[in-house]
């Protein structure tokens, strides 16, 4: 078994053959499903062929109107004798009759009838009955059995669905007569009428998958072994059709004649009204039998046969699309696992079925099972490589989010662990925080309580980071670095800066918890200031090859968050972000612009802003304070230091730190004023 499971190709072959023993030992099921669509494949297929009844059918129904004239049915047969004598001032070629006329009736009626067959100009068809003994009733016999030709009536009815698809075209009684179908007969009388042949006396042969009725008429079947014709459905409505009280009525019909055309009509004569029992489902919905022969007759006389795929090479069929399927589910890329279901779906569902509809006379045998082979083939393969695969991935993310969090290994294993360790340029977030004034700590906790307090604190923190998909790139005592977007493909730093804004709002509510629980022994209030920036960087392994190597990132903007948390401590903030970082979560945080600063080393300013809470959280009295604030800046920026020095004193006394920095520069300016130059750029001289 586990020579099975390591050998992939052995293992495509033994999956391929169980998911086609399973589609085989469902077939019952999906025979349901695939009559089902083979319903639907009709009405879509003459759609959009376009194919309708043809103008030669006529359908005389023994309609509701008809019984509320004439009166309950069986209606006398005199009826139909009136009926065939109209039809005859008309030409009509052929009157075929979808009603048992197997007993006698009221005598003169009888007379009448028979009479009107007789002088009948055009010819007549009538029903056959199969009793449930298996033999076949001819109509009866005080009608002269040379004025008429006759077949029996009844059409195929699928066992499964109870719905009619096809016809036999001849059929062997107990008593081993053998016998035309209605349609046939019908077929062959108009044949002999439009073209002077003699066919109607002739019983078809089956040959070579066609059923044939003369040398130049072949008929062809269902499929290459079958006894059956498929009956290419069009709506019924689409066929001409009036009532049989209007025909038998001579003022009536006298108006009809106006109106329709019955000259080479074939008349088909049948019961369509409610309550009558001469109906059938189709993939049409019920239908009357008369409409089931117009079917049948339409699908003749136009040659639109239907015919079964060969099943044999729909199951060759069906067997590639499940061993290639398999094959490339079990391929451990999952872009290829995509793109090939697609591809699959693209061609066996849609293309070869589109073409076959629109190109081709053929119906699938088995459409449900080119459907579930590609659904189960998914299934299958993709829980077997689970059981293969995804074992060993669970332990390798279990290992790697001792690392890197479970957010960013899953990442990682998602990628198929793709991950360049040799060092690339990427689009980073990163994120420096620090413990303000941590080496006083010393002096008050002991050496263990101080390892046991980063301990506590340095989890809190990386909790909050890896929860936010954040990389803890390092710690260096207290101090932590992180990194977002360090093993992503994506180079949109938007919902990175988004995560890292929200991890330092984090850090800065844990810390008062951390500060509630360690008041006895700290003996002070801790704070804790945090720089994020957001740019490009190089990120890989860095150090010495085969001795010690550290994953990390490195470059000026590395650097520019490293400072940023450093500017903290000169505007008394806790949270400063850089410009880039503010224009991608401006919509998500209130902030603060704080100034516009060049750091030591640098010669390009960046403009900083105070990452103050979540959006909508900020107090009026806090909203109202950042606006004079904003006021206060606007005249120093324009060198009016002293109005600016007097709103940056009142802020200060209602505890505004960064005002308390900006009152001792306007102070200072005022006593040494800047250069006529000075733009409102502040240089750092210290980290």
């Amino acid at each position: 078994m586990k020579h099975i499971f390591k050998n992939t190709n052995l293992l495509t072959i033994v999956l391929s053959c169980c998911i086609i023993v399973i589609l085989i030992v469902c077939s019952s099921v999906f025979r349901v499903l695939n009559k089902t669509i083979q319903n639907e494949y009709y009405s879509v297929k003459n759609e959009i062929l376009g194919v309708s009844a043809n103008p030669h059918i006529i359908v005389v129904e023994i309609d509701e109107k008809s019984i509320e004239s004439i009166g309950s049915f069986p209606f006398p047969r005199s009826v139909y004798a009136s009926l065939i004598k109209n039809l005859n001032l008309e030409s009509v070629p052929l009157i075929a009759f979808d009603i048992l006329f197997l007993d006698p009736s009221e005598e003169s009626s009888d007379t009448i009838f028979s009479q009107a067959i007789k002088d009948s100009k055009a010819r007549i068809i009538l029903g056959d009955a199969l009793d449930t003994s298996g033999e076949i009733k001819i109509p009866t016999t005080i009608l002269d059995a040379d004025s008429y030709s006759h077949g029996y009536l009844s059409p195929n009815v699928e066992s499964s669905n109870k719905t009619v698809y096809s016809f036999s075209p001849k059929m062997k009684d107990v008593k081993g007569e053998i016998y035309e179908h209605f349609t046939l007969q019908i077929l062959r009388n108009f044949y002999d009428y439009m073209y002077g042949t003699s066919l109607s006396s002739i019983i078809g042969n089956y040959e070579q998958g066609n059923y044939i009725i003369s040398q130049d008429v072949q008929i062809p079947l269902a499929s290459k072994n079958s006894e059956e014709i498929l009956i290419n459905f069009v709506p019924s409505d689409s066929f001409t059709r009036v009532s049989v009280s209007d025909v038998a009525n001579p003022s009536t019909f006298e108006q009809l004649r106006n109106e329709i055309d019955f000259r080479d009509a074939i008349v088909l004569v049948g019961p369509a009204a409610d309550g009558l029992k001469d109906n059938f489902f189709t993939p049409n919905g019920y239908e009357f039998g008369v409409n089931i022969h117009a079917n049948i007759l339409n699908t003749l006389l136009l040659k639109s046969y239907m015919m079964y795929f060969d099943p044999f090479i729909e199951w060759i069929l069906i067997f590639f699309i499940v061993i290639l399927s398999v094959s490339l589910n079990l391929s451990t890329s999952s872009r290829i696992l995509v793109i090939s279901n697609l591809v699959i779906i693209l061609v066996f569902w849609i293309i070869i079925p589109v073409s076959i509809l629109l190109g081709t006379n053929l119906i699938f045998n088995y459409p449900s099972e080119i459907i579930f082979s590609l659904i189960l083939s998914v299934l299958v393969a993709n829980i077997v490589k689970y059981l293969i695969e995804d074992k060993n991935k669970q332990k390798l993310n279990k290992a790697l989010s001792e690392y890197v969090g479970s957010h960013i290994a899953a990442e990682i294993l998602d990628e198929d662990g793709s991950v360049d360790f040799d060092g690339q340029e990427k689009n980073l977030v990163c994120f420096f925080s620090d413990i303000e004034g941590f080496t006083s700590l010393s002096e008050i906790l002991s050496p263990i309580e101080l390892v046991g307090f980063l301990r506590v604190y340095l989890t809190h923190m990386t909790e909050s980071i890896m929860d936010q998909k954040g990389y803890v790139d390092k710690f260096e005592g207290d101090a932590i670095m992180a990194l977002w977007g360090a093993f992503s493909k994506q180079q949109d730093t938007k919902d990175d800066s988004v995560r890292a804004c929200a991890t330092a709002l984090i850090h800065q509510e844990t810390i008062k918890k951390i500060n509630t629980e360690w008041k006895d022994k700290l003996k002070r209030t801790l704070r804790v200031r945090i720089g994020i920036h957001s740019g490009n960087a190089i990120i890989g392994n860095i150090g010495a090859i085969g001795k010690k190597m550290s994953f990390t990132a490195l470059g000026d903007n590395i650097n520019l968050a490293s400072r940023l948390e450093g500017a903290n401590k000169y505007y008394g903030t806790l949270i400063c972000v850089s410009e880039s970082v503010y224009f991608d979560t401006q919509d998500a945080f209130e902030f603060r612009f704080l100034d516009e600063i060049q750091v030591k080393g640098k010669d390009i300013s960046v403009k900083i802003y105070e990452l103050l809470a979540n959006k909508g959280e900020l107090s009026i009295e806090k909203k109202s304070q950042i606006y004079k604030f904003s006021e206060a800046r606007e005249l120093y920026t324009q060198k009016n230091f002293k109005e600016a020095q007097a709103i940056f004193l009142e802020l200060e006394k209602l505890g505004d730190a960064p005002s308390k920095y900006y009152a001792q520069r306007c102070a200072c300016f005022q006593k040494n004023p800047p250069s006529k130059d000075w733009t409102g750029v502040w240089r750092m001289t210290e980290k």
